[in-house]
């Protein structure tokens, strides 16, 4: 997960499943061949060249590997486009002629609308107690709906702050830490001190990313100060995601841009090319440092937290596996979720790209997580303060409220006002949904 996630297209997907599930049945994509051996299709968001798509094509060949005359699965590559295109709009077309496959990927915060479309089915039963323990808390958050889990994740995500090693010395700056992280205060005054010292924004937020970045990178300046986006049943924001608390966090950002602390339209790479001395980004960035940017002294600590709480709160959520409500053998394609975010897989993907573990097992067998170093904060944290986005049927037009929101806070607008125009479009939406 970094950026461009679905919007409307999933509300376009919502109504569409709705209709056809009016209509009656649907096409189903299981079939076995002569010698009974269960065939099922997946599809996955990226190509194969990519080093996320080949760990994934690796895994269902060892998959087909170990249940040889029993399930094969056939693996469909379908790369997103911008905002979502090319991946949602096959599915769109699948949903409409009823040809899904067995098994989808999706991103993890869409959980909950996919399920309530009845687009996903339930994988409970079919996951025994001890793998499902086996998985971080954020990943069960993430996947369930209802008190039914959907989706399971391969990996984790999480941001933190990347931050200059050098510099912070030289300005005797000190870091924070998961036990001690550094309050909004500490970093606005980190901030002063490195932009008065270097002359650039201190700070890189990457507020010039677009779509899921936003809610996904931001939120969580929300929660700490005990605000939130939307209430505990998902279809309620009016004095919730216009609140005080809301207001006051994001008032912060808005202080960040306005005194030139951080850079609404920051250089891409600035960190890494040293025009700024802290990075707020994801795991992700680490392979990148590591690999292209030997001689740069860096390292990792917390996301800050809110004076008034001081409570840790990380943004989680990657893409997930779940088993679509065409599949004949849900028994067969749970069994191929579980396989492609087991330990193994978790070990394969960690190792390509960075990205975190889901599964607890992982975690205990990875090297970079048994070191003090980046990879061991950002884990740390996730399993301290981790905190899923929203399990709303209406998520997609939160998501999108939120990013509109910011990009009219950090441009100067009116907080408190820009927080109640977006409120009212997400209650608009919300309406169509209570009972």
């Amino acid at each position: 997960m970094k950026k461009g996630k679905l919007f409307t297209i999933i509300s376009m997907l919502l109504v569409l499943i709705m209709i056809l599930t009016a209509c009656g049945g649907s096409n189903t994509t299981d079939s076995k061949d002569e010698a009974g051996e269960i065939k099922l299709k997946m599809w996955v968001h990226v190509t194969d060249e990519t080093d996320e798509g080949k760990v994934y094509l690796k895994r269902v060949q060892d998959f087909n590997e170990a249940n040889k005359g029993k399930i094969k699965v056939d693996i469909e590559f379908i790369p997103r486009g911008g905002g979502g295109s090319g991946y949602e709009d096959k599915i769109n077309t699948a949903l409409t002629t009823g040809q899904l496959p067995d098994i989808i990927t999706l991103d993890g915060p869409n959980t909950a609308a996919y399920a309530d479309a009845g687009i996903i089915v339930p994988i409970d039963k079919y996951i025994p107690k001890e793998v499902k323990d086996d998985y971080v808390d954020s990943i069960i958050q993430q996947g369930t709906y209802n008190g039914k889990l959907y989706s399971l994740g391969i990996m984790e995500s999480t941001v933190a702050l990347f931050y200059n090693k050098a510099i912070f010395k030289e300005l005797g700056i000190k870091p924070g830490t998961v036990d001690n992280p550094w309050t909004w205060d500490d970093l606005y005054n980190a901030a002063k001190k490195i932009t008065k010292s270097k002359g650039y924004p201190a700070l890189d937020m990457a507020l010039n990313w677009t779509g899921e970045w936003k809610i996904y990178a931001y939120a969580p300046f929300v929660w700490s100060n005990g605000g939130d986006v939307i209430s505990a049943d998902g279809l309620h924001a009016d004095g919730i995601f216009n609140s005080k608390e809301n207001v006051e966090a994001l008032s912060f950002i808005q202080k960040l841009v306005k005194e030139g602390l951080v850079s609404a339209t920051p250089e891409d790479k600035s960190f890494h090319i040293g025009k700024s001395a802290m990075l707020l980004n994801g795991a992700w960035t680490i392979p990148d440092l590591e690999k292209n940017y030997k001689d740069l002294d860096w390292d990792v600590m917390p996301y800050p937290v809110s004076p008034k709480t001081k409570e840790l709160h990380v943004p989680t959520g990657s893409w997930a596996f779940a088993v679509t409500s065409n599949a004949k053998n849900v028994e067969a394609a749970a069994k191929v979720v579980e396989w492609m975010t087991n330990k193994e897989s978790n070990i394969a993907i960690h190792n390509a790209i960075g990205m975190l573990p889901s599964r607890k097992s992982a975690i205990k067998e990875i090297d970079d997580f048994k070191k003090e170093g980046p990879y061991k904060v950002l884990m740390d944290q996730v399993l301290k303060g981790g905190h899923p986005r929203p399990r709303s049927v209406i998520y997609p037009i939160i998501s999108r409220s939120f990013e509109e929101a910011i990009e009219a806070i950090i441009y100067g607008e009116d907080v408190q006002k820009t927080l109640t125009n977006k409120m009212e479009q997400i209650e608009r939406e919300a309406k169509r949904y209570r009972k």
